[in-house]
């Protein structure tokens, strides 16, 4: 017989209009802010494309959802990118506080993820320049730029996320979301929602 501990049910969340979002039947339920200690990370294929879920312990387990890849967009959503740019400086010991934002300016809508621990927000472990890659221009005959290839940096992105899983140090079969990485020749003008 192999006894086994189970964590409770899991509450899912999502990031829905800048809030932390919970599904109860057909309604929505919206907050500012979800937060937990990180107990778990793996990928889940949606209707939509491939989620990053982060299990979160506090008072009970919570998962919350983070698109990898922006909705119609080949783009990482920017709420992947700011957890991906915040994960090396994440103590896995504490709470992590995820409060997401969406403002719109001049018609466009701009997305944000902020990560709080002890009271004080994650700055991003590295930006354009400060040790990771930087996007290849690629330039036709004329020498006008016609795509920016992001399929290096994404890669980069990734790899931060797969380092914290290994940190967790649960065994893993491979790295979790190694396959959505890719995402040649796509030009990066605009938030991916």
């Amino acid at each position: 017989m192999a006894l086994k501990e189970t964590q409770g049910k899991k509450t899912y969340l999502t990031i829905r209009d800048g809030k932390i979002a919970r599904k109860q039947g057909e309604e929505w339920t919206l907050y500012n802010s979800v937060e937990g200690k990180i107990v778990g990370l793996s990928t889940r294929e949606g209707k939509f494309g491939t989620d990053l879920c982060i299990d979160l312990m506090d008072d009970e387990l919570y998962q919350l959802q983070i698109k990898i890849k922006g909705g119609e967009s080949a783009k990482q959503s920017s709420y992947f990118i700011a957890f991906a740019h915040c994960s090396p400086n994440l103590d896995l010991n504490q709470k992590v506080e995820f409060i997401p934002s969406l403002k719109i300016e001049n018609d466009r809508k701009r997305a944000a993820l902020f990560l709080k621990q002890g009271g004080e927000v994650i700055k991003w472990a590295f930006k354009k320049g400060d040790g990771m890659p930087d996007p290849e221009e690629v330039y036709n005959k004329k020498g006008e730029l016609v795509s920016v290839d992001w399929s290096e940096v994404e890669t980069f992105r990734i790899d931060k996320v797969n380092e914290l899983v290994n940190k967790l140090g649960k065994p893993v079969e491979k790295d979790i979301v190694a396959d959505f990485a890719h995402n040649a020749n796509v030009e990066d003008d605009d938030l991916p929602f």
